[in-house]
């Protein structure tokens, strides 16, 4: 995503493209995996903590981003997929953490999982998944 789409995709969704927005979306974009708050505001120094989780909460509000995972106090935001809009998510991905590496990815699973109960209308299902990634399950390599 660059300066230009991000701009575009917050015009799309009704918000005007300010320039922590564009930073923000940027940043997210860059990481490639789910940012932990503690990243985003090491990152985004130039903006104060007020703004930071009014920007955060508007581009969640307007399916921008997605809250991946949280723990310990710590919560990780990922960009959504282009279904996901101001009514409604729609997150099909299982959030994986990585034990070793700390990395919080949007993963495709394999199969589908269907979850159903009886009398109720379920509205979201998050499945937080941990285990030791790709990357670091790799042997290192002697030099």
């Amino acid at each position: 995503m660059n300066t230009l789409n991000a701009k575009d995709i917050l015009h799309e969704r009704g918000l005007k493209a300010t320039s922590t927005r564009v930073a923000l979306l940027q940043k997210l974009q860059q990481h490639r995996s789910a940012m932990p708050y503690s990243t985003i505001q090491e990152q985004m120094h130039d903006c104060d903590r007020v703004t930071l989780y009014r920007t955060l909460e508007s581009l969640k509000k307007q399916g921008i981003i997605h809250t991946a995972f949280q723990e310990n106090n710590e919560t990780y935001y990922a960009i959504c997929g282009q279904k996901c809009d101001e009514h409604h998510h729609h997150h099909d991905h299982i959030h994986f953490k990585c034990i070793k590496c700390e990395n919080v990815t949007c993963e495709k699973p394999e199969k589908l999982i269907q979850i159903s109960l009886a009398n109720v209308d379920i509205h979201k299902v998050s499945i937080h998944v941990e285990g030791v990634c790709q990357n670091c399950l790799k042997p290192k390599k002697i030099h």
